[in-house]
C-alpha cells in the first residue's frame, strides 16, 4: 500500500508523513533502575576498595604521628604537643579524616584508635619530661574496656610517659551514646591524674553541655572561631566570654588554627593563655624549637598589652603574690598540729599536701572549735590530720586573676571567709594567699591604674592613648580614629568659669562613651580634646549620635539671654572685644591603615581639624571624603 501524502505548511509540496514513535512506557523506569544499579555497583566497588585499603593500613600498622606544638601566648614557651595521626603517604587514606571515616563505616575504629595511640606514644618519646602530650580520643571509644589497656602505668612506662603529662582530647563533634557511662569513665581517668580537653569547642551545638558534663582541664577553641578573629567582632565577643568562663571555672583556653600575625596579636590582647597553628609551627615528625621571630612577637605583644592595661586588677594573676605557706602530710597526728599552732602564734593555718597535691586545709580557729567541745580533744587526739582537715577549701590555679580569686573568696560561708586561698600550678600545690593580701594588692593596682586616667573624665589619658594608636598602626587595623574638639570652649570657660567648663567636659566624656559601641576605646587627650576608636562602618552613625546629643544639651550651660542671642561676648586672644558663637562640636576621623606611624596619624588629624573648625556649627569630616557637615542652626 502506498504511503499517504499530506499537505504541510512547513513543506513546499506533498511529502510523506513520518510518524516517530515515542519511548515505550517502561523504558524510562528501566533506564533509571539500570543507572541506580550501576551506581550501587560502583559504590560497592568503592566500598570494597576502601575496606581493602583500610585493612592494609591496619594489618601493616602503617600509621605515623606528627607533632604540633601548643605554646604559651605569654612567653612563647612550649606547653605541650598534639599528636596527629596520618595514614601512609600517597594512600587514599593518608588524610586522617578520610581514615577515621573509613574506620567508622567499617566498624574498625577501636583498632585504628589503638594504632593512633601507639604511634603517638612512640613519637612522644622525643618530648622532654613535663611537656604534655595531647591525644585525640573518640568519646565513644574511651568507654570501651579495651581502651584502658593502653593506659596502664606499665604500658606508659614503656614509652617513658607519666599519666600527669597525658591529655585526652575529646571532640565535641562526636555525640556521646552513653552519657552516664561516659561521665563515669572520665572521672575514672581524672582520678588517675590524666587530664581532659574538649576539642573543637565552638564547632558544634552540644559543646556547652559537653563542657558542663565533663568539666575539663582545657577547652580548645575550634579553628573556625579563630579564623579572622582580628576583624570579626562576634568572634571576639565569643572568645572574651569563653575566657571569662575559663577564669571562673579554673579551666584553660587553647586557641587552635592560628594562621596570621593579626590573629595571634588579638588573642594575646584577650589574655588567651595557650595557642597552636601554622603561624606558630606546622606539624612535624620531630619536635622543633619555636621560631625566634614568633617568640619575639609574643614577648612584644605581651609588653604592649601590659602597658596598655596598666596594672588593672582583672589582668593581674594571683601567681605574683603567692607565698609558700606551711604544709603537712595527711598522716601527721593531730597533736603535732596543735603543738605547731601553740609554738607559732602567727601561724593561722596549714595546707595538707600528699605527693604534691593539696587535699585540705587546717585553720587555727576551725581546729580549736573542733577540739574545744566536751569530747573533742579525746575524740581527735589519737587521729591524723586527715580526720580534721577541711576538704571543701578554696583552691585556684596560679594563672587566675586576683579579681576572680577575690570574688570566690568573698562568696564563702561567713566562718570561712577569711581562710587563706590555696594556689596550685598544674594541679600541684604552689602556695597560699590571704584575703588581706588580695585586698591590699587590689587597692594598690587600682591606685596605679588611676594614675593612667584623666582625673576629670576618668578616661584613659595620653600614655594609654599613645599605646592604643601604636597598636592600631602596627597591626594595620581597619579602624576609624575620631578626634573631638569643642568650638569656642575657651570663650565659654572665660565667661562662665572653670567649674562650669568642667561640667561641659564631663558631659561630653559621657556622651562619647554612651554613643560608641561597647568595647571601643575612648580617651581624654586633655582640655576639650577627646579621642575614640571605632569600626569604620560605625563611624558615621557614632559622629551623628554624638553631635545630636551634644547639640541638644548645649542650652543647659548658658543663661537665657546668651542662648537667645546665639552668642556670648568676650575678649579674643588679642584682648579685643568679640562675639563668640555658642559651643559646637568638631569631629574628624582618620583611618589607621593610611599611616605608617601614630605620629603621622595624629598630625594628619590635626591638619584636618583646622579645616573642619573653619565651618560653622557642629561638623564631622573623614580623611577619605565620606564625611558630613551641618550648619549651626540645623545641628542644634
Amino acid at each position: 500500500m502506498p504511503t499517504p501524502l499530506v499537505q504541510s505548511p512547513l513543506t513546499s509540496g506533498n511529502e510523506p508523513l513520518v510518524l516517530c514513535p515515542g519511548p515505550r512506557p517502561l523504558e524510562k523506569p528501566l533506564a533509571a533502575m539500570r543507572a541506580a544499579a550501576r551506581a550501587a555497583a560502583r559504590a560497592t566497588a568503592l566500598a570494597a576498595e576502601e575496606r581493602q585499603a583500610l585493612w592494609d593500613v591496619l594489618h601493616n600498622k602503617s600509621i605515623h604521628s606528627v607533632l604540633q606544638p601548643i605554646i604559651s601566648l605569654r612567653d612563647g614557651s612550649i606547653f605541650g604537643y598534639e599528636a596527629l595521626g596520618r595514614g601512609p603517604a600517597g594512600n587514599p587514606l593518608e588524610n586522617p579524616e578520610a581514615l577515621i571515616n573509613a574506620a567508622l563505616r567499617h566498624g574498625r575504629m577501636l583498632e585504628l584508635e589503638h594504632l593512633f595511640r601507639y604511634s603517638a606514644l612512640k613519637a612522644a618519646r622525643q618530648i622532654a619530661t613535663g611537656i604534655r602530650l595531647f591525644l585525640n580520643v573518640n568519646p565513644n571509644i574511651i568507654q570501651d574496656p579495651h581502651f584502658g589497656v593502653g593506659f596502664t602505668k606499665e604500658y606508659l612506662t614503656r614509652f617513658a610517659i607519666s599519666a600527669e603529662d597525658m591529655v585526652f582530647e575529646i571532640t565535641e563533634r562526636e555525640s556521646v551514646d552513653n552519657l552516664r557511662g561516659f561521665k563515669k569513665i572520665i572521672e575514672h581517668y581524672k582520678a588517675q591524674n590524666y587530664q581532659i580537653s574538649i576539642d573543637d569547642a565552638g564547632a558544634g551545638y552540644s559543646g556547652l553541655n559537653l563542657i558542663s558534663d565533663v568539666q575539663p582541664h582545657f577547652i580548645k577553641l575550634d579553628m573556625r572561631l579563630i579564623r579572622g578573629v582580628d576583624k570579626d567582632l562576634t568572634r571576639q565577643a565569643l572568645i572574651k566570654s569563653m575566657q571569662e568562663f575559663a577564669s571562673l571555672t579554673n579551666t584553660r583556653i587553647i586557641a587552635e588554627g592560628i594562621e596570621t600575625e593579626e590573629e595571634l596579636a588579638t588573642l594575646i590582647s584577650f589574655d588567651v593563655p595557650y595557642g597552636q597553628g601554622y603561624f606558630i609551627q606546622r606539624p612535624a615528625p620531630q619536635p622543633q624549637p619555636i621560631a625566634e621571630h614568633v617568640v619575639r612577637f609574643i614577648h612584644r605583644e605581651n609588653k604592649i598589652k601590659n602597658r596598655f592595661f596598666g596594672a588593672r586588677v582583672h589582668k593581674f594573676h594571683v601567681r605574683h603574690i603567692i607565698r609558700p605557706g606551711f604544709t603537712v602530710s595527711p598522716t601527721l597526728p593531730v597533736l603535732e598540729v596543735v603543738e605547731r599552732f601553740e609554738h607559732d602564734e602567727s601561724l593561722q593555718g596549714l595546707c595538707v599536701v600528699d605527693d604534691g597535691k593539696p587535699l585540705g586545709t587546717v585553720m587555727r580557729h576551725h581546729l580549736h572549735r573542733q577540739l574545744s567541745g566536751r569530747f573533742g580533744f579525746s575524740l581527735f587526739a589519737g587521729k591524723t590530720v586527715a580526720s580534721v582537715m577541711d576538704k571543701g577549701f578554696l583552691s585556684v590555679d596560679h594563672q587566675t586573676t586576683i579579681d576572680v580569686v577575690s570574688r570566690h573568696a568573698m562568696r564563702r560561708e561567713s566562718n570561712q571567709i577569711y581562710d587563706f586561698v590555696t594556689v596550685t600550678r598544674d594541679g600541684n600545690y604552689a602556695g597560699i594567699v590571704t584575703v588581706r593580701e588580695l585586698l591590699e594588692k587590689s587597692i594598690e593596682l587600682e591606685v596605679a591604674n588611676a594614675r593612667q586616667l584623666n582625673p576629670l573624665s576618668e578616661l584613659p589619658g595620653n600614655a594609654l592613648i599613645d599605646i592604643e594608636l601604636e597598636r592600631l598602626v602596627r597591626l594595620n587595623l581597619d579602624k576609624r580614629v575620631l578626634y573631638f574638639d569643642i568650638d569656642n570652649f575657651k570663650a565659654y570657660n572665660d565667661k562662665y568659669g572653670f567649674k562650669n567648663g568642667d561640667r561641659v567636659l564631663k558631659r561630653l566624656a559621657s556622651i562619647i562613651s554612651e554613643n560608641t559601641p561597647e568595647g571601643d576605646f575612648v580617651g581624654h587627650i586633655g582640655g576639650d580634646d577627646f579621642i575614640a576608636v571605632t569600626e569604620r562602618s560605625e563611624a558615621e552613625k557614632v559622629c551623628q549620635d554624638i553631635i545630636s546629643a551634644f547639640a541638644q544639651g548645649v542650652a543647659a550651660y548658658y543663661n537665657a539671654e546668651d542662648f537667645q542671642n546665639g552668642y556670648i561676648e568676650g575678649k579674643n586672644r588679642n584682648h579685643q572685644e568679640e562675639r563668640f558663637p555658642l559651643m559646637s562640636l568638631t569631629i574628624v576621623g582618620v583611618c589607621a591603615t593610611s599611616f605608617q606611624s601614630s605620629f603621622d596619624l595624629a598630625r594628619a588629624a590635626a591638619d584636618m581639624k583646622k579645616r573642619c573648625k573653619q565651618l560653622l556649627g557642629n561638623n564631622f569630616m573623614f580623611d577619605d571624603g565620606d564625611g558630613n557637615s551641618a550648619d549651626e542652626d540645623s545641628a542644634q
